[in-house]
């Protein structure tokens, strides 16, 4: 069901009739996820700017006052869907206990936010997408690679302080991390198929030994 509209007239306004500074940024986050809902429910091609622009609730000059394009909303738009999936990521808190123990729990959250319905829907868009909007897949990935592992790495890092693992290259590590313990799930999720919990925890143990494995400081000699 398509998320109700909000209407222009309920915007707040300042002196001159303009809106707040708080009504536009109400405003812009109300056009980027009403532009992501409807990319993901359409597609890229058929989600057209006025459809966007109408059930968002702007007008079309506000949203091409900041984009460009179909193709400049849609970057933006998935830029705000990360920041709200590296909030949730934000809010776990390494347990002081083993390092085993603690990369467990990360590691079913990471498979959770991986295999979440609306990110599967969005790889799926992209892949759909990329043949007519070449680039759009590099401009995703150079924009966002960095901050899709910096909340690994402040978990990695958490251990590596406290001696339980070395990291020499931090962000590549924790790149091999989340494939490790979340891409064979995200994988299957794709093609819909899930494995049972069992297997899941299973899966998750293996992945997360072999990792703590490759990382354990190399004994002093004496």
């Amino acid at each position: 069901m398509d998320a109700p509209s909000l209407e222009t007239g309920e915007f707040k306004r300042g002196p001159g009739g303009r809106p707040t500074r708080e009504e536009a940024k109400r405003r812009h986050v109300a056009l980027l996820e009403t532009a992501m809902r409807l990319f993901l429910e359409r597609g890229l091609d058929a989600a057209s700017i006025d459809e966007i622009a109408k059930q968002a609730g702007v007008a079309k000059r506000f949203l091409y006052a900041r984009y460009r394009d179909k193709s400049e909303l849609f970057a933006a738009a998935v830029d705000h869907m990360i920041a709200e999936k590296l909030q949730e990521l934000h809010a776990f808190r390494p347990p002081r206990r083993r390092a085993e123990f603690g990369l467990m729990e990360f590691g079913r959250k990471l498979r959770e936010t991986a295999t979440a319905p609306d990110g599967l829907a969005l790889m799926r868009l992209f892949i759909s997408a990329a043949p007519k909007f070449p680039g759009l897949a590099q401009r995703f990935y150079d924009r966002n690679r960095r901050r899709g592992v910096s909340e690994v790495q402040r978990v990695l890092a958490f251990y590596v302080e406290r001696g339980a693992i070395e990291l020499k290259q931090p962000q590549l590590m924790a790149e091999q991390f989340v494939i490790s313990v979340a891409g064979i799930a995200q994988r299957l999720a794709l093609f819909g198929i899930h494995e049972t919990p069992e297997q899941e925890e299973r899966r998750l143990r293996a992945a997360v030994k072999l990792f703590l494995d490759g990382c354990r400081p190399a004994p002093r000699n004496a």
